[in-house]
């Protein structure tokens, strides 16, 4: 019997991605055949193009790959242990579920699992194969273009889980990339009063501006800790986020933050890079510097966040998948923010 054959984005090595025909295999009993409907370029992926070497945490990616893991999809075919979903449903999808089994689930800690379960590949993909407990079933009519922003949000909302919004709190977020965008939109909704995006790109800029933004600031020639104290009568942020995974973005945000107010980083940053923090200042002005990792319960949140949030314009820019590379460089110039292949045309 001739084999069933999907095309796919695979990455090579450090810039070196090809579109090539992979084999999909018969799914195993608790797995599904998905067609890819909306698969968005992360961050990460990004990462892993330019070569970065992970030393904790994320995989090591030696050889070929497919990336691509915030999509959402179409049931095509189930395994004979799948009854609860069938050919034609839509799901969005988590990747790397945890098995809630081993010592660091026992603790809540599932972002840390031992045995974090990864999908077959990824979802730069017209089919992947995905095991059922990757998938949250989508209602009918559901947007699958937005709910392709789940996984990424789901971020977002877990490192919000790690702090305090209280209503009226100022909120300094540098980097209006897409999750910078999405931090400021899960901010004004738990209510904060005043919220200040620093971002370098024009268009991003305006995304925020759009998005409901306050104060819009250009850190090429805006001084972000000048424009906080200003509009808090000289105290700062209550809440700095840190999104943009590099250093003077963190810088900005201790600089901005109020005595005994709190920086969040939810970014990424390059493990080659180091930055030096002096001990007195926590001492001196009481700050806490919360980090966070990816997703605790927060998906199926997400989910449902996504209808009262305005995330449309996030995306950006729509690619069909034949000229990945041609996406891929456009989500690194920053010339807007989301950046997704859409696999219906």
């Amino acid at each position: 019997m001739q084999s069933k054959q999907t095309r796919a984005a695979v990455l090579y090595g450090p810039g070196d991605l090809r579109i090539e025909s992979r084999d999909v295999r018969e799914p195993e009993a608790d797995e599904l055949v998905l067609q890819v409907t909306v698969s968005g370029i992360c961050g990460t992926d990004l990462h892993y193009w330019d070569g970065w070497q992970f030393d904790s945490w994320f995989p090591e990616r030696s050889d070929p790959w497919i990336p691509g893991h915030e999509f959402t999809a179409t049931v095509q075919a189930v395994g004979p242990a799948v009854h609860d979903l069938k050919p034609g449903d839509a799901v969005a999808v988590e990747p790397n579920n945890s098995c809630e089994d081993c010592p660091e689930c026992d603790r809540g800690m599932l972002n840390f699992c031992s045995n974090r379960m990864p999908m077959a590949w990824g979802a730069w993909s017209d089919v992947v194969i995905a095991n059922r407990h990757h998938l949250t079933p989508l209602p009918p009519g559901a947007d699958m273009r937005t709910a392709s922003l789940a996984e990424p949000l789901a971020c977002v909302v877990r490192g919000f889980d790690r702090v305090t919004v209280n209503p009226g709190d100022t909120v300094f977020i540098a980097g209006a990339g897409p999750i910078g965008l999405l931090a400021l939109q899960v901010a004004k909704h738990q209510g904060a009063g005043q919220t200040i995006v620093s971002e370098p790109g024009a268009t991003r800029r305006r995304l925020a501006a759009t998005l409901g933004a306050d104060v819009v600031l250009d850190p090429r020639r805006d001084d972000p800790v000048e424009a906080a104290r200003s509009l808090t009568q000289g105290f700062g942020a209550d809440l700095a986020i840190e999104a943009a995974g590099a250093g003077p973005a963190f810088q900005a945000c201790l600089d901005t933050v109020r005595d005994s107010g709190t920086v969040l980083v939810i970014s990424v940053g390059n493990p080659s890079e180091k930055f030096e923090l002096r001990l007195y200042d926590f001492f001196a002005r009481e700050r806490t510097i919360v980090g966070s990792n990816t997703r605790v319960h927060t998906f199926e949140r997400a989910l449902d966040l996504i209808p009262d949030l305005n995330v449309e314009p996030i995306i950006t820019h729509t690619f069909d998948l034949n000229d990945a590379v041609e996406a891929v460089m456009t989500a690194k110039s920053g010339a807007g923010a989301k950046v997704v292949f859409d696999f219906r045309s």
